[in-house]
C-alpha cells in the first residue's frame, strides 16, 4: 500500500493506518510505503499533527516490523537532517516542527537520517518521493551509498579548526539582516552560543554552498520531472532513470510511482514509465486523494497497469 504527501494532516494519516491494519490483518497488504513528505502542513499549527504522526509512525515499524512500514526520504523531511530553512513563498515550513521536536529531537532526526531515497520491487515498481532527475542518473551509485552524516561531520570537521567564529557569524548576519542568535532560534531553535547546535546553522550554510553531494540530493528530492521537457524527451529520461537505480536490485524496473507535485483527482498518468499519486495535500480537492495498492509478485510493465490499484483516501 502506496500513499504519498501527507504533509501533517492526521484524518488523512488515521484513515491511511486504519486502511492499512485492515488489509493487513485480513493477509491482503504485507507492506506500507509513505513516499516522503510526512511532515510540513501549510495550515494553522493546531491543525499540523507532523510530529505526532512521525512518532506513531515509528512505533508501528516496531510494531509489524521495520521491513513493513517504510517512509521514504522527502524533500521536507531532508531538510531536518542538515539545519536547512526551506520555505515557499512566504510560508516557512521547518521552523514550527524544530520548535516541537524538544525531547523527541536526537530519536527523530535518527529516523529521518535513517531514511531510503528509493525502494525497488520484484514487480518492476520503483518508488520514489520526487521521481526522474536528470543529476541522479549519472550518479546513481553515489546516491545508492549516500551517508548524511560524513557531510556533516566534514563540516564539522572544517568549523572546529576555524579558531574564531565570529567572523562567520557577522558575514551570515550581513546576509539575512538579523543577528545569528535570532536566526538560530528562529530556524533551528537554539537557544544560545552554549548550545552545541548554535553552529549548525552556519553549517547548513556551507554545506549548501560547497557540497557537490548535497547537491545531488537537492536534484533527486526536488526534482521538476517533466516540466520544461518534450513528452518524449522526458520519457526517455524516465527509462534511464529506472535503468540506473535497477542496477544491484530485484530487477528490471519498468514503472517508477512518485508523488511530490499536485494531481487533479489523486493521480496523473504522467506517461507509460510514471504513475503520479497524491493522497491528500496535493490531490486537487483534498477529498479526491488516492493510494496505491500493488502486488510485487506479479510484473507491472506500464502505469496503465496500476490504475485498478488505485483507492480513494476518504471513502
Amino acid at each position: 500500500m502506496v500513499v504519498s504527501d501527507l504533509h501533517g494532516d492526521r484524518d488523512a494519516f488515521d484513515r491511511c493506518l486504519a486502511q492499512f491494519s485492515s488489509l493487513y490483518w485480513r493477509g491482503e497488504a504485507q507492506r506500507l510505503i509513505f513516499l516522503g513528505d510526512l511532515i510540513h502542513s501549510s495550515g494553522a499549527p493546531e491543525d499540523d499533527a507532523s510530529l505526532s504522526m512521525v512518532l506513531d509512525l515509528i512505533a508501528l515499524r516496531k510494531q509489524l516490523n521495520v521491513d513493513n512500514v517504510i517512509l521514504l526520504l522527502g524533500n521536507h523531511e531532508m531538510p531536518h537532517i542538515y539545519g536547512v530553512s526551506l520555505a515557499k513563498g512566504h510560508a516557512e515550513f521547518t521552523p514550527r516542527f524544530e520548535h516541537a521536536l524538544g525531547p523527541h529531537r536526537e530519536h527523530v532526526l535518527a529516523f529521518f537520517d535513517s531514511l531510503p531515497f528509493i525502494v525497488r520491487t520484484a514487480a518492476g515498481v520503483m518508488l520514489a518521493h520526487a521521481g526522474p532527475a536528470p543529476d541522479a542518473i549519472a550518479h546513481a551509485t553515489k546516491l545508492q551509498y549516500f551517508d548524511h552524516q560524513a557531510i556533516l561531520q566534514a563540516a564539522d570537521q572544517t568549523l572546529s579548526q576555524t579558531e574564531d567564529l565570529e567572523p562567520l557569524y557577522q558575514q551570515y548576519q550581513a546576509i539575512y539582516n538579523l543577528s545569528y542568535a535570532e536566526l538560530a532560534r528562529h530556524y533551528l531553535a537554539v537557544e544560545g552560543p552554549d548550545d552545541p547546535r548554535y553552529p549548525h546553522l552556519l553549517r547548513a550554510f556551507m554545506i549548501g554552498r560547497q557540497n557537490t553531494q548535497f547537491d545531488l540530493l537537492w536534484d533527486l528530492l526536488f526534482s521538476n520531472n517533466e516540466m520544461g521537457q518534450s513528452p518524449a524527451a522526458y520519457l526517455t529520461m524516465c527509462e534511464r532513470f529506472l535503468s540506473a537505480f535497477a542496477l544491484s536490485g530485484p530487477g528490471e524496473q519498468r514503472v517508477i510511482v512518485s508523488g511530490h507535485i499536485a494531481t487533479p483527482n489523486g493521480h496523473e498518468v504522467v506517461n507509460r514509465a510514471h504513475l503520479r499519486i497524491s493522497s491528500a495535500a496535493h490531490a486537487q480537492p483534498r477529498e479526491a486523494g488516492q493510494y496505491l495498492l500493488f502486488d510485487c509478485a506479479r510484473p507491472i510493465r506500464s502505469t496503465e497497469e496500476l490504475l485498478d490499484g488505485l483507492r480513494s483516501v476518504f471513502d
